[in-house]
């Protein structure tokens, strides 16, 4: 069962609203594991675009971007596996790009969902993209937000067993139950800004850290992490580059990618140029962009050129019967705890 917290609590209504455009409830989709938490923003009558946050981020990735694009169009933003509200895996158990491809498996079979629209950021980009490869007759069009092809690893001494033993000391941290470290709010936006090269503003810190906090318990007025100490581990799951060129060949649906231009790239740069250059002549429907920003350019500032590329893509591919695929009632979350975002600005 999944563990709610927060840093202070208020009594959650059903639909709540971030902007003058877009309202959202909160859902709760069940898995074998325990159940996916998530933001259902706009329509609820029609099958919406599934959104997949990046590494250790969490579905308020996306409080920006959302509110800013069409108002007809509806956006499931889920937190994966071990982040925000979603349940952690099973103690013992590794964090691997299989769990999140699972994820949107089992969020479209239980909403009995018959195609998929996915949009997603950095890892979250990299699943939807991996999936489309996997089931290209499964997918509307895809929407890849600094982020796309598979990661391969480069060749680093000693990476599997570094990567295995952050995996066990941290998995230590969830068997013993032990409380992380603690931070200040000042602190803890600080440690949100500073991966990737000041990836995220720390004016814009508290929308990830609103799903990814709680009061501690041994520290009184600081807070801690909340997402599972498991994900600091690398992922081990990996589909070979001569695989990834392969499969790009069997996909079918419209593709927009947008490539930070500020960001690093976490794939060999020839590898990622190689699977595009197929990926092009094999998909009619390809756009690619480079967008000014960072890593977190949707969370940065999405008001600029990312905002219109992405609206203009899905306005003229957003067709088809939609009106199966809604949402149901017993996905949706009448009151929860959550934190209020408002004491983090």
């Amino acid at each position: 069962m999944t563990v709610f917290r927060s840093a202070i609590k208020f009594c959650f209504q059903p639909c709540r609203k971030l902007s003058s455009k877009k309202l959202f409830r909160e859902v709760a989709i069940p898995v074998p594991w325990g159940e996916i938490r998530g933001k259902w923003w706009g329509p609820t009558d029609k099958r919406p675009i599934l959104t997949l946050h990046g590494w250790q981020d969490n579905c308020g990735s996306f409080d920006r971007l959302i509110p800013l694009l069409n108002n007809d169009v509806g956006y499931l933003t889920v937190d994966l596996p071990g982040h925000g509200y979603s349940s952690r895996l099973p103690v013992g158990i590794p964090y691997h790009l299989t769990e999140y491809l699972s994820t949107i498996r089992y969020i479209k079979r239980h909403l009995g969902w018959p195609h998929l629209t996915l949009m997603g950021h950095s890892m979250g980009a990299i699943t939807c993209f991996t999936y489309t490869m996997m089931y290209p007759d499964e997918v509307d069009f895809l929407i890849c937000i600094d982020g796309a092809k598979p990661l391969v690893p480069k060749l680093r001494k000693n990476r599997l067993s570094k990567s295995f033993d952050t995996f066990m000391k941290n998995s230590d941290l969830v068997i013993e139950n032990r409380e992380p470290p603690s931070y200040t709010i000042e602190e803890m936006k600080k440690i949100v800004h500073k991966p990737n090269h000041g990836s995220v503003d720390v004016e814009v810190a508290h929308y990830l850290m609103e799903r990814n906090m709680a009061p501690s318990k041994i520290q009184p007025g600081k807070y801690y992490f909340t997402r599972d100490p498991r994900l600091k581990a690398e992922i081990f799951t990996f589909i070979t580059q001569e695989e990834t060129l392969y499969m790009v060949q069997s996909m079918k649906c419209p593709v927009f990618i947008g490539k930070a231009k500020n960001a690093l790239y976490f794939d060999q740069k020839e590898h990622f140029y190689e699977m595009l250059d197929v990926l092009k002549r094999h998909v009619p429907d390809c756009e690619y962009h480079y967008v000014e920003g960072t890593h977190h350019v949707h969370l940065n500032n999405p008001e600029t050129q990312l905002v219109s590329l992405i609206d203009d893509f899905i306005r003229k591919r957003y067709l088809g019967d939609r009106s199966v695929g809604g949402i149901k009632e017993d996905i949706i979350v009448d009151e929860r705890t959550v934190i209020n975002s408002k004491i983090l600005l």
